[in-house]
């Protein structure tokens, strides 16, 4: 590991920030959809379609945004997307024509995906060894959710103080206020970030370099598919878990603001405390094992949906499927806070490290093209218990499918450090 001018964890914390806040742009309908609707003059169906653009975009570019980190200088790649995706919100707020903004959504998936996405998990990874990646990764999570916490409430304000939907300059003044954010995180990490040290390029032959044979090879290693699949089955349940603030509005009678607290609890704050506590329970007691934290959490986590599954549901008991609900949202980010350390954990060569995340992302993130028409259709057609209902059950097979995943790894892991001893004792 190069020796840095600044301290690692303060390092970890500007990268994860960055990385949070890149993707705010992008998912503006998750907060700003009506706004979008009465001040962009665009319909619920054009908004809609909008993320489309961007999540089907950010499929087909994870797996190459591999390669690219593993390829090319990821100081650059992150501080050179952060200014473009600046430029690109500059661009949004002069409310550009319909057909533009599609065209927006595609680079700025180029910008959070293609070139900053894996660069971003490479840039953590490689600042410890195999044995720390649970701790910085699992940092850089919460580090994550605290970048877009701050910049989502900012925006907020700057949405409110400008007049709110009253007021047609409001919308862009969040736009320019991401630009402005975007920009001088993207400057900051041109200073912060360490490069890698020539002698650590230069000791790659070239050929080395990553090429097709590389990428079969990684799709060949078993323990590719194996992170993959954990991640799968994690990001499935943090998808299902994503519908706890209707689940209390729908089945217990919430108050909508209540229930959105609740939700922005789950989101964001959560977000922001579980990823550094899993850091500091990989890096302060024995329990070292990204894969082990995983397989510890899946328990907490199969055992908490056979609970919704089977307890009957009465506004007397809402205080504790609150807490239930909550708790299963601090292990699962938890949980999402370890799952590329896994790939750390598994041996992978730094050569092919961004290849492998690169893969794993695309295979781990593809429940986001089907599970969301799948679950809104349960509640389209369905009565709202059995939509629930299926939505837990198709939570506990995703916490059964990482479960196996974990234990299938962990023997891995725990053959190859049996291979490594014996091959230390016979010299």
């Amino acid at each position: 590991m190069k020796k840095t001018k600044f301290n690692r964890w303060f390092i970890i914390a500007i990268i994860g920030m960055t990385g949070g806040m890149s993707f705010e742009l992008p998912y503006l309908k998750y907060n700003y959809q009506v706004p979008m609707e009465s001040l962009m003059g665009l319909s619920a169906t054009q908004v809609g379609f909008i993320m489309s653009v961007y999540g089907t975009a950010a499929m087909i570019l994870y797996a190459p945004s591999g390669i690219i980190a593993d390829k090319f200088s990821h100081k650059k790649l992150i501080t050179f997307s952060m200014l473009v995706t600046g430029g690109l919100a500059f661009v949004m707020a002069l409310y550009p024509p319909y057909w533009m903004l599609l065209v927006i959504q595609v680079l700025l998936a180029i910008t959070t995906v293609l070139f900053m996405w894996s660069a971003t998990v490479k840039a953590v990874a490689i600042l410890g060894t195999s044995d720390e990646q649970g701790s910085l990764l699992g940092f850089a999570e919460g580090m994550r959710g605290f970048g877009a916490l701050v910049t989502a409430f900012l925006t907020l304000w700057m949405f409110q103080m400008f007049g709110a939907d009253s007021n047609p300059n409001s919308l862009k003044a969040v736009m320019i206020t991401y630009g402005v954010f975007y920009i001088v995180f993207g400057i900051l990490c041109w200073f912060v970030v360490p490069e890698e040290t020539k002698q650590a390029r230069a000791s790659i032959p070239k050929t080395e370099k990553v090429t097709v044979k590389d990428i079969v090879t990684v799709l060949k290693k078993r323990t590719t598919w194996y992170c993959s699949l954990i991640i799968m089955g994690v990001y499935t349940i943090f998808a299902v878990l994503s519908y706890t603030t209707s689940y209390l509005i729908d089945i217990f009678a919430m108050p909508v603001v209540m229930a959105t607290f609740i939700g922005m609890i789950r989101n964001q704050v959560f977000r922001t405390i579980s990823g550094p506590v899993g850091a500091i329970v990989s890096a302060k007691t024995r329990l070292k094992s990204p894969t082990k934290i995983i397989f510890i959490g899946g328990i907490v986590t199969f055992a908490g949906l056979i609970c919704l599954i089977v307890i009957p549901a009465s506004k007397n008991i809402i205080f504790v499927m609150i807490g239930l609900v909550l708790l299963l949202a601090f292990f699962n980010y938890v949980s999402r806070g370890m799952y590329f350390a896994t790939i750390g954990e598994a041996g992978t060569p730094s050569k092919t490290m961004g290849t492998t995340i690169g893969v794993a992302s695309l295979i781990g993130f593809l429940p986001d093209v089907f599970i969301y028409p799948l679950i809104g259709s349960w509640q389209d057609t369905l009565e709202a218990t059995q939509a629930y209902r299926n939505m837990w059950i198709l939570g506990l097979v995703a916490t059964g499918m990482a479960l196996v995943f974990c234990m299938l790894l962990m023997r891995d892991i725990k053959k190859n450090k049996a291979a490594v001893m014996a091959a230390t004792e016979t010299v």
